[in-house]
This record gives structure tokens, sequence and C-alpha cells, in this order.
């Protein structure tokens, strides 16, 4: 049944302008033709020339024609926009946590093997204290921005918390993921006041190759400590997972 309303709103409301029209036109010519039919069948023929019930058929119908395709229009616009929102961070325009999750499954199933990146704004904290969450708000917009000028069609990125974001590089080997986390992870500029004053904010970043029979979550697990190992060692670096010596905690290489 969902599948059937779906389509009708499609038909009824394509997202094409010239599309629209040509819709309107085939119903205005239906609702003509429903007409001269109704008219023969009710009376047994035409007491006036058939162009005329055409034209009656078009101004009485075209009127709601146009007005269904509006409102049906309307919705199908405010139906994606809200499909939109639920899917995408409201601040950055990434992915949201869950949308990030979901993608980043699909793409362990399609894809042979990738890597897994968290990263973190460094000493973020104290950009909110001295300048503000206004500021703070620019600063996760660049850093957002610096992610997508420097992803891959079939890499999925997203900001999974506060100033966290993560990465799916689809496909990629720790080499591959060390050379695009060296270029996310340069010093990023944003605006700090209204007279243009700029700062600049790194990134602290845990990386994992994805391995066969592991799921997401225990590979969010693993660059996670991966990131807290990044962080302590003086952050604004790439730090990879390895697997622990026996009887040892976090470690990563």
């Amino acid at each position: 049944m969902l599948w059937a309303m779906d389509m009708i709103f499609r038909i009824l409301a394509p997202d094409r302008m010239v599309g629209a029209i040509v819709v309107a036109l085939a119903l205005t010519c239906l609702i003509a033709a429903w007409n001269i039919a109704y008219i023969y069948l009710a009376y047994g023929g035409f007491a006036r020339p058939v162009a005329d019930y055409v034209l009656q058929g078009v101004c009485v119908g075209g009127p709601f024609v146009v007005l269904v395709c509006a409102v049906t229009n309307f919705q199908l616009r405010t139906i994606r926009r809200l499909s939109l929102l639920s899917r995408k961070d409201g601040l950055t325009g990434l992915n949201n946590r869950r949308t990030f999750l979901d993608l980043a499954h699909k793409r362990m199933r399609d894809q042979e093997g990738g890597v897994l990146l968290l990263l973190d704004a460094d000493h973020f904290k104290q950009i909110n204290d001295k300048w503000g969450h206004a500021v703070g708000d620019t600063c996760l917009i660049a850093i957002a921005n610096r992610l997508k000028w420097n992803l891959r069609h079939q890499d999925v990125a997203g900001r999974i918390g506060g100033e966290e974001f993560a990465i799916f590089l689809a496909g990629a080997t720790i080499e591959q993921a060390r050379v695009i986390g060296d270029r996310i992870g340069q010093p990023i500029t944003f605006r700090a006041d209204d007279k243009n004053q700029h700062q600049s904010v790194t990134l602290s970043i845990g990386a994992v190759q994805l391995v066969a029979n592991t799921s997401l979550d225990e590979h969010l697990v693993r660059a996670d400590d991966a990131l807290y190992l990044a962080k302590a060692q003086g952050r604004s670096r790439l730090v990879t997972w390895e697997p622990p010596p026996s009887g040892q905690g976090r470690t990563a290489a």
C-alpha cells in the first residue's frame, strides 16, 4: 500500500517543471474526455459541438488539477525536507550518527575492506569557553567542510556527537587512510569574531583497518582506543589501532 501511495505522489509531483506541466495537461485532458463520455452516455448524443464540451471540461477541471498538483507537490517537498532533516546533522550538513552507522553498515557489506576513522577536535572546550558557542559552531562547520573536500564519492562521513566525527573509507588501506588523514589533519582555520580574526583547530584521529567477521560496533571501539592514544600522545595526529599484546590494555601503532 505504501509503495502505491509513493508512486502516486511521484507521478503527481515530478521533480522537474516540464514533468509537472505534462502531468497537469494529461490530467486536464483526462477530465475533458471524461466529461465528453459522460454527456454522450447520459444524453445519448451531443446537443452542442464537441469542442464546447472539451472547453467546459478544461475550464472546470483545469483549476482543480492545478490545485491538486500544487498541494501534492508541496506535501512531497515537505516530506523530503523532513526526511533530509532526520538524516542530516542540522549544523554541519553531514550525516548524523544514525545515518552514518546505517550507511557504514551498507558499505561494509558492499566493499572489500576499508578503514574507519574517528576524529575529535582538539581543545574544543577552550574554543567554546573563550569565544562562545557561536564561534564553536563556526569551527565545527569548518571541520565538516574540510572532511567534505577531502573524501571520495564512495566514502561516508558523519558527525556522531559534539565535536566528534567519523569517516568510513570504503576499500581503503591503512596507508591510504594515513594520506587522507594527513590532509584532513592540517590546521583548520575559522573566523573567531566580527573583526575577521581567525583561529585554527587541529584534529586527533584514531584509525582501524576493517577485518572480516567483526562488527561495526567493535571497529568503533577499536578506533576510539586509537583516538584515546592520539590524544594521550599529544593530539594533532593519526594513530592506528593494533591488537594489544596479551594482558595489556589500549595500544596503537
